[in-house]
């Protein structure tokens, strides 16, 4: 089958823009690899992605427009199943076979024996964790590079599961 001129023209700019976007996530991952480790508390408020390392192992990536503040929500003593997402997920991981057995929402699997103290426990493990991150304002560029990083640092499918909600 031949393309037309329009076809044709759409098909080389994406083509283009696909082989750009190579370029772009190879380049924002090799400046993600050099950054440092950080402590919580040596964050700053920018907007971009963020890993979280047990030891030197990455076990989360997620984005934020602001990653001090986000970082605080993941952490904070007070913080619910919403805002520390990311322990609340570790903690359901734990109690799987309980879960999913009953099918019960959020505010049922909270109140499981056992689940807040290790929700607990999990927040204050990630407080202690160190976090690598990289600027990126552009959003769009921020939800793709996202799972990408996901996928070549190994946190998917195990802690990003990147679901429809």
């Amino acid at each position: 089958m031949k393309l037309n001129k329009a076809e044709e023209y759409k098909v080389n700019q994406a083509t283009s823009y696909l082989f750009d976007m190579d370029i772009l996530f190879k380049e924002l991952y090799e400046g993600f690899k050099k950054q440092k480790l950080l402590k919580r508390a040596e964050l700053k408020p920018i907007p971009g992605i963020y890993v979280f390392y047990n030891d030197e192992k990455p076990i989360y990536v997620g984005r934020a427009n602001n990653i001090k503040l986000r970082i605080q929500y993941h952490t904070r003593p007070s913080s619910g199943s919403e805002s520390a997402s990311f322990a609340f997920n570790l903690t359901k991981l734990e109690f799987e076979e309980k879960i999913n057995e009953s099918k019960i929402g959020r505010d049922a699997i909270m109140k499981l024996e056992g689940f807040s103290d290790r929700f607990t426990k999990h927040k204050e493990d990630l407080h202690a964790s160190r976090i690598r991150c990289i600027e990126i304002e552009n959003d769009i560029i921020q939800t793709m590079f996202e799972p990408y990083l996901a996928l070549k640092l190994g946190t998917y499918p195990r802690n990003n599961t990147f679901e429809n909600h």
